[in-house]
């Protein structure tokens, strides 16, 4: 742009409130003393759009724009930009901006780094959990009457070298697993543990459980959630003498779902048990207990006890989730804490997948009294499972599930233990049990299997049980010629009872049927013991002249 007198470029200076602002020539400054507003003329012969003094922005009206902002925020949205709030009682829904801000409460708001390294995140993570959930301001008349917030765990490596103690209704929520990671530098230490939030209390307002100073009622650590995180012991810290990732104490209705739990363990390296993803703990009779917690659509691998509780915790809900280079899954009661009366009960165990697990993947320790325990393993898949970390050929290992208390069910679950007997049946294997103790095993799918004439036909295996313990096994079946679809000429229950003992002598078979044509279909059952390898066998004969499919869907039961 060509410069035309130079000379006409110059400042005005005056008193905005008392003359007003003169007319300024094009690129003319005018400045007001009185009122700190700097203008520049802007004229139509200069190619402007306008005859017009323009406001020009100065420090002070950047200062008072900031300002303004604080007055109110109101909701416009992008189909409508120019929507007016409407009043009530004189008040139009507009909020400060500030207030509008903080509706998102991020870690990095309280200068938390989260860049791993050499940085340490505990305390000021700490700071941030308290003055969001704890409020020091709150006494335990209104404690629990004032909302809390969501922190968001920004994409990170936060490391821990003490425990994040969480109050009621602390809810954190990261970016997904293996974007924001809880990295636990301590052995001495949890990465989360669920706290008494009292402000009148002794311990100011962070009573922990092995205090005693949780109690039942608006302080109990209720309502904890975590979500989108992974939570891993360091590599640097090894794998003996540690302490949970979570400690979730007394915590009723708190939800654990999408975390990771990673730790170092692998196989032979002499972890020990305390080594574990989430302990769940509580106080039992009429104190403060764990009830209601939901683990959902988690990850739990190179663990010693992915999921334990030893104490009395009521109902439980383990779904979705993948257990895996671990040495066992769920545990309950292996080791009964001595304030506990019943230990575990009423868990649901649902749809999950167990693989690479040294021992059981689900464990019921015994308890004192004759209680019924009631816990539920369903829909369930388990691969090399139990096996010392030998692979599913060992020689040697543990059952898969172990209820040694009353009143526990095993529904529509798959073992790869019981597929690798079907594909070697006709090979000598040991046959390790599925279910230890008392339980039942309901197979719903539908087989199927192609019965020659006169030929003898080993069916299925199960496994003896070592507690002698009496079984009952029923198949339901239906046969049919080949060749002959729905031709249904054969339709009944076959019931095996096999009395206590690892190397029964004395069975009985009841096979109640019912036919549809001139033959009653010409089936004959049989079954074989093997004490030395530990398993019985069923076997099925067809004599009717011709070929025939069985379909069939098998029910066991341990008494």
């Amino acid at each position: 742009m060509a410069v035309l007198e130079i000379s006409r470029i110059q400042v005005r200076r005056g008193q905005e409130n008392q003359t007003g602002v003169p007319t300024l020539a094009g690129g003319e400054f005018g400045w007001a003393a009185d009122t700190e507003h700097l203008y520049i003329g802007l004229r139509r012969e200069d190619g402007g759009a306008r005859d017009a003094n323009v406001r020009v922005l100065t420090e002070n009206d950047l200062f008072t724009v900031i300002t303004s902002l604080d007055l109110g925020y109101t909701y416009r949205s992008e189909t409508n930009p120019a929507i007016t709030a409407p009043t009530f009682a004189g008040l139009a829904y507009q909020r400060p901006i500030n207030k509008k801000l903080d509706d998102f409460v991020s870690i990095k708001d309280f200068n938390v780094k989260g860049t791993g390294g050499n940085d340490v995140d505990s305390a000021l993570i700490q700071v941030a959990i308290d003055n969001l959930f704890l409020d020091p301001l709150k006494t335990t008349s209104n404690y629990g009457k004032i909302p809390t917030k969501v922190l968001y765990m920004p994409a990170g490596t936060y490391n821990i070298d003490t425990a994040i103690f969480v109050p009621r209704y602390t809810t954190i929520i990261g970016e997904g697993v293996g974007k924001t990671i809880i990295n636990l530098i301590s052995t001495a230490s949890h990465a989360f543990q669920t706290i008494d939030s009292d402000p009148d209390n002794v311990y100011g307002g962070r009573s922990t459980f092995d205090q005693y100073g949780i109690n039942s009622g608006i302080t109990q650590p209720n309502y904890f959630h975590i979500e989108g995180v992974t939570i891993q012991y360091s590599t640097t810290t090894m794998v003996t003498d540690c302490l949970s990732l979570i400690s979730l104490d007394c915590s009723e209705n708190a939800i654990i779902r999408d975390v990771k739990f990673l730790g170092n363990h692998v196989a032979n390296d002499n972890a020990t048990s305390t080594y574990v993803g989430v302990d769940i703990r509580g106080y039992g009779g009429l104190l403060a207990s764990s009830e209601n917690v939901l683990i959902d659509n988690c990850e739990f691998t190179g663990l010693y006890d992915c999921i334990k509780s030893d104490y009395d915790i009521m109902s439980p809900v383990i779904q979705n989730s993948k257990f895996s280079d671990s040495v066992r899954g769920v545990v309950f009661n292996y080791n009964k804490d001595s304030s506990a009366d019943v230990g575990p009960r009423n868990s649901r165990i649902l749809n999950n997948r167990f693989e690479n697990i040294e021992k059981q993947a689900i464990y019921v320790g015994p308890n004192s009294t004759a209680a019924a325990t009631n816990h539920i393993s369903m829909n369930n898949k388990f691969y090399n499972v139990g096996n010392l970390g030998r692979g599913r050929g060992s020689t040697t290992g543990t059952s898969i599930i172990t209820y040694l208390s009353d009143g526990n069910l095993t529904i529509n679950d798959f073992y790869d233990r019981q597929e690798y007997q079907k594909e070697n049946i006709y090979s000598t294997q040991l046959y390790l049990p599925l279910v230890e103790g008392k339980a039942k095993l309901d197979d719903t799918g539908v087989k199927s299997i192609s019965l020659a004439t006169g030929a003898i036909v080993k069916l299925m295996r199960f496994p003896l049980t070592p507690q002698l313990m009496p079984q009952e096994l029923v198949i339901s079946y239906s046969g049919s010629p080949v060749g002959v679809p729905g031709n249904v000429f054969r339709v009944g229950k076959a019931s095996f009872t096999i009395p206590r003992g690892l190397t029964p002598d004395v069975t009985s078979i009841v096979d109640d049927y019912m036919y549809g044509d001139a033959t009653d279909g010409g089936l004959t059952w049989t079954m074989y013991a093997s004490g030395a390898y530990k398993f019985y066998e069923i076997r099925v004969t067809q004599n009717t002249g011709y070929e025939v499919t069985l379909e069939y869907s098998t029910n066991l039961t341990i008494f």
